[in-house]
């Protein structure tokens, strides 16, 4: 017979394979009713199974975040310290600075989900 904790480790394996795979949850909910009876353990694995993805997806949304810090930081000190120059600095500043802005809404959207 095999025991609660292997049977639980395979079924998450099995999970996080799928997830893996780009697999929607509610899928995966569905291909775990087909290997087990106990609603609780699914529950469980699948509780587990989005913490893990929603962590790795808010990680991924600060290093967007940051990056899109640093480009619209570069666009206001190539604003501030090229102001009084003659010579034309516009496309260096507004690309950055819509870089810059693209990172940062894109973090933000996968902070929020």
């Amino acid at each position: 017979m095999e025991l609660k904790d292997d049977q639980w480790d395979s079924l998450y394996v099995f999970a996080k394979t799928l997830e893996d795979k780009h697999v929607n949850f509610s899928e995966i909910e569905k291909q775990l009713t087909t290997k087990t009876d106990d609603a609780f353990l699914i529950k469980e694995i699948m509780t587990q199974i989005k913490k893990v993805h929603y962590a790795v997806k808010r990680k991924q949304g600060f290093v967007k975040l940051g990056f899109g810090s640093i480009f619209l930081l570069a666009g206001f000190f190539i604003t501030c310290f090229n102001f009084h120059s003659n010579q034309s600095f516009t496309i260096v500043m507004y690309s950055s600075s819509m870089v810059g802005l693209m990172f940062v809404f894109w973090g933000l959207y996968e902070i929020i989900g």
